[in-house]
């Protein structure tokens, strides 16, 4: 899929949305200024946040929670992770369920660390679109 502006990435996030369960866990990578913030803005419009959403790359991990969304989810940027064993202590260990994980820089946890239930790669294109490629795991993912 390639997308034209932030604004189309956007929309695909909030129908992208409408896909997601309790317990999904969505890994986004791509290289910095790629638009991943931009997609996880799109996902939390789509589950009903009207707020900012803002690139978690400082605090590790932002909390939603209902009534301000239809689900609880986690939004995490592990671009400053700098040792996997810091997911027990920012949380994301944690039992999935109850909760959609969005993952930025997601490779950073290492591919043992968990299985996605959906992979998304953002690549920024020369001409200044973006194509991304999305994974969905048919199996159920666990920690």
């Amino acid at each position: 899929m390639n997308f034209k502006s932030e604004d189309e990435l956007r929309a695909f996030g909030r129908q992208l949305a409408k896909q997601l369960r309790d317990g999904d866990w969505v890994s986004i990578n791509g290289p910095l200024g790629a638009g991943k913030t931009v997609l996880c803005s799109g996902i939390l419009q789509g589950l009903g946040f009207s707020g900012e959403v803002a690139s978690p790359s400082y605090a590790i991990v932002h909390q939603y929670d209902p009534p301000e969304v239809s689900i609880a989810v986690a939004h995490a940027d592990l671009y400053r992770l700098d040792d996997v064993a810091e997911l027990e202590e920012i949380g994301l260990a944690e039992e999935r369920s109850g909760r959609i994980t969005l993952v930025e820089w997601a490779e950073r946890a290492g591919a043992d660390y968990t299985l996605p239930t959906i992979s998304i790669s953002i690549e920024p294109q020369a001409d200044g679109t973006r194509e991304v490629k999305m994974k969905m795991d048919e199996n159920e993912a666990t920690n």
